[in-house]
Formats: C-alpha cells, structure tokens, sequence
C-alpha cells in the first residue's frame, strides 16, 4: 500500500517562502519505506529534499522501530544520520521491503 500526506506551514503573506513537505509511506506487511520531501523550509523554488527511513512495526513487541541504521549502517556516522532520497538509497530501500524475510543477513 502507499499512502502520502502533504503540510504547508507558513503565512499566506509571502507565500513564495512557504515552508512545504510530502510524506509518502511504502507498506509491505510490517515493513514500511518511509520518503519525506520538503523544500527546506521554503528556502528552495521546488520541493525536491528527501530522506528515507525505514521502519518496522512489531505487532508482538507493539509500535514502530526505526531499521534505518541496520539496512543503511555502512554509510551512515550513526543512528540519527539522514539517509538522502538518492536513486541508489531509494532502490536499496525498495529491495530491502520487498524480501521475504528479515533480510539484514544480505546486507541490505
């Protein structure tokens, strides 16, 4: 399933620094690819800065465990570290929600 939510913050009065951002969601089961673009807090003409996460939601342990780390670790200074919405993350993100399994034994 992909779903997506926008939000626009700012005034209308000079609504060119609007800041904008897109949220969409890739779900594959418990498996979800998480794309967040905005257009750094308006300082950019078009919305086209994007960061991925990759989450995981644990119906016995219950809520959301962000996985970003364990896929994306090798490039990554640590856990907080952004992962940049570049085709070569996004298609790492994307083989890693379509395995059957876990998957981190691939180094995915």
């Amino acid at each position: 399933m992909i779903s997506a939510t926008t939000m626009t913050f700012g005034s209308d009065i000079g609504i060119n620094n609007l800041s904008k951002q897109v949220n969409v969601v890739f779900d594959n089961g418990p498996k979800m690819v998480s794309l967040s673009i905005d257009n750094s807090c308006g300082q950019m003409a078009h919305i086209a800065r994007a960061d991925i996460r990759l989450l995981f939601s644990d119906p016995v342990k219950g809520g959301v465990e962000d996985v970003t780390f364990a896929v994306f670790g090798a490039t990554m200074r640590d856990r907080s570290d952004v992962v940049r919405g570049t085709i070569e993350n996004m298609d790492k993100a994307m083989k890693w929600l379509q395995l059957a399994r876990w998957g981190f034994d691939r180094g995915f």
